[in-house]
């Protein structure tokens, strides 16, 4: 796994404003112009060694004019189905097929963007390594350590890689995913063919139903166990133990939404892609479970830092996108 530690931030206007109106105008004119099913669409430009990029596509889009805002049609365009499809349309711009899956459990609506296809977790297993030791603490097979507690710590907060190799090798490997994915159950979740943790492989709609169960007390965690969870997810890092940038996604998104809870995931190159993810919670009593899960082709920016700056940056832009006011508004 590479796990680049530099963050800067690409030289290039948001898709993802809070003048969400303008935006999608652009977006809508952008995408009449273009046909991406029959691949006239601009390509990204590519790096080799230090050179430096060519601008991002979004640099060279037209301010909206007074006409185009007023077009008949335009407000609509900020319902969630068509922020859905510009969102995904925009990742694909970028290289990046993303699945996007939110849960209200209020009002008990799930929307997707219909797609449901299988990614590896990277460090988003870490839940269930946690999961599954607090699972088995309370049912009294083990009492953990204060050096192993802090462990789990580390590794939820900090997305601390090796910590998450200590417990996994201490505390079953394999055997937690087995248990995790038959307790709550995940249908679409099973251990890799490497069998490391990192390739877990899963699916953002699992990733809802594992937080939602998490949350209802359905997945078997007693009250002070899923504390323990929620409080050190909430308590996340600015950046991981190995420096990388981890508010990228949902939190960078979401600057308007209270008590914002994640557990991200990065790695490069699986099948020669950069895989991230943005998982977590949301809203007044946990309100709204969201997972973003992404895979970006490494052709484009390459598999170093330049490639895991953009990587991360489409999948923030591709949720504010969703959410253009800071908040979730489904």
């Amino acid at each position: 796994m590479q796990r680049p530690a530099r963050h800067f931030k690409p030289a290039t206007r948001r898709y993802g404003s809070r003048t969400a109106l303008a935006v999608i105008t652009v977006l809508i004119a952008v995408t009449a112009s273009m046909s991406c099913a029959h691949g006239s669409c601009a390509a990204a430009a590519k790096s080799s060694g230090s050179a430096i990029p060519e601008p991002l596509p979004t640099e060279t889009a037209a301010t909206p004019t007074v006409a185009e805002l007023a077009a008949p049609g335009a407000e609509q365009q900020t319902s969630l189905a068509s922020r859905m499809t510009l969102a995904t349309e925009f990742a694909r711009e970028q290289g990046a097929e993303v699945s996007i899956v939110i849960f209200d459990r209020l009002e008990g609506v799930r929307v997707t963007n219909g797609n449901d296809e299988p990614i590896d977790t990277a460090s988003v297993s870490k839940l269930f390594i946690a999961d599954d030791i607090l699972f088995r603490e309370q049912q009294g097979e083990f009492t953990l350590s204060e050096d192993e507690a802090a462990l789990i710590d580390d590794m939820l907060r900090s997305s601390d890689d090796s910590a998450a190799d200590l417990l996994w090798n201490r505390f079953g490997g394999n055997d937690i995913i087995d248990r995790i994915t038959e307790r709550y159950p995940l249908p679409s979740t099973s251990i890799g063919w490497n069998e490391t943790w990192w390739e877990t492989e899963t699916t953002m709609s699992d990733m809802v139903s594992y937080y939602a169960a998490l949350l209802d007390g359905s997945g078997g965690l007693q009250a002070d166990q899923t504390a323990v969870v929620l409080s050190d997810i909430g308590d996340f890092t600015t950046t991981g133990a190995d420096g990388y940038y981890q508010r990228f996604g949902i939190p960078d998104a979401l600057t308007a939404e209270s008590d914002i809870a994640v557990k991200q995931g990065w790695m490069c190159c699986i099948d020669d892609s950069w895989i991230h993810l943005s998982t977590g919670i949301a809203g007044d009593d946990h309100r709204y479970i969201i997972a973003l899960g992404s895979r970006e082709t490494a052709a484009n920016y390459g598999g170093g830092d330049l490639g895991a700056e953009h990587a991360r940056w489409t999948l923030t832009e591709t949720a504010t996108i969703l959410f253009p006011d800071g908040r979730i508004d489904l």
